[in-house]
């Protein structure tokens, strides 16, 4: 059996899991609820409609944004609310108060019980007083699986159907975009023998952070028959990523090195300790693609983070892909915004 089937067969089973039993409706002093069950065990008591949305998860807000409720977060990440980009595109986001600064370790009870969501999302889970301090006051804490690209499918497809009914409708629409893309990548690199795979190093944050297998970060890069120098220098280690050294990647000596952040693709590019490997010699560094968030990051936009990669890296077998209109046709379908050129030249090649 492929690997394409063998990983279309594990996102089924897993959404299977994850989006059943069907919503069950009961009434509450509040008006009418539905339960949904998640992963399998997990339950929440939800209205029938989503007023207001909270999220201490930075790239959650591009999959609610995705999903049509952008304009009911009501708190927000520190990090995305400021983001010049997100509130171009999701004006509302400036008058969001901050549930976390970024992380469910930092969850801001206060302001939450002061906005009052219907629900609140987080990577994993929270602090056992502070979920039971929102729950008790009728705010549903949702802790999400992450760290590969089948937990970000699933993740949009929990959460449209959290939302509602016509974000389920987007969150479906997507899970098919998304494994159209995979089959189209898949295809095309099948004309490209292991020994021309080309090395890639990432740079995660700094320039010597990375991460190797099993991470998101992987999963990304093998989808676009990418190499990852790094892929065994975190075996034991948590989520498989951390500090590395100048040395360890000199060693490498990766063909292409792809840069989370402009500053340090920047970095990268001029640093003299950097200057005799082959990416840098070779004017191979890249600096991420970011739309309403980080494309290689935990957001919806990593439909195009792979296919991005692999068209970078292989060229020659993907022709018939042009980016800056595949990034045109994606953001109109799935965020209902009509990017110009100019803005999705941008997207695809950050200048800042």
């Amino acid at each position: 059996m492929s690997k394409s089937i063998v990983c279309t067969l594990v996102v089924a089973a897993a959404l299977a899991c994850a989006l059943s039993p069907a919503p069950a409706r009961s009434e509450a002093p509040g008006g009418p609820v539905r339960e949904v069950t998640y992963y399998g065990d997990r339950r929440v008591q939800l209205p029938q409609q989503i007023t207001r949305v909270a999220t201490a998860w930075e790239a959650q807000n591009s999959i609610i944004a995705m999903l049509g409720y952008g304009d009911r977060i009501v708190a927000t990440t520190r990090h995305v609310r400021g983001l010049p980009i997100f509130r171009k595109f999701v004006p509302s986001i400036s008058d969001a108060t901050l549930a976390s600064t970024g992380s469910a370790s930092d969850i801001n009870v206060e302001e939450l019980l002061v906005v009052r969501p219907d629900i609140l999302f987080v990577a994993e889970s929270i602090a056992e007083v502070k979920a039971r301090q929102l729950t008790q006051a009728g705010i549903q804490v949702v802790g999400f699986r992450s760290n590969s690209l089948d937990a970000i499918v699933e993740r949009t497809l929990i959460t449209g159907e959290m939302l509602g009914e016509d974000a389920l409708q987007i969150a479906q629409d997507y899970q098919r975009y998304f494994e159209h893309n995979r089959r189209r990548v898949s295809a095309a690199l099948a004309t490209v023998p292991q020994t021309e795979r080309l090395k890639i190093y990432h740079a995660l944050g700094s320039p010597l952070t990375t991460s190797g297998r099993p991470s998101l970060n992987q999963d990304w890069m093998d989808e676009a028959g990418a190499v990852n120098v790094a892929e065994t220098w975190f075996e034991g280690v948590p989520n498989a990523n951390g500090a590395t050294s100048i040395e360890q990647v000199i060693a490498a000596d990766p063909d292409v090195i792809v840069a989370l952040r402009l500053a340090d693709a920047e970095e990268i590019r001029t640093s003299p300790q950097w200057k005799n490997i082959r990416a840098v010699k070779n004017g191979r560094v890249y600096a991420n693609p970011r739309g309403l968030f980080w494309w290689c990051r935990e957001t919806s936009e990593q439909a195009l983070q792979f296919l991005w990669l692999a068209k970078t890296l292989y060229p020659q077998v993907l022709s018939e892909v042009d980016m800056l209109e595949e990034t045109r046709q994606f953001y109109r379908r799935f965020y209902r915004i009509e990017l110009t050129d100019a803005e999705a030249a941008e997207f695809l090649s950050p200048s800042y």
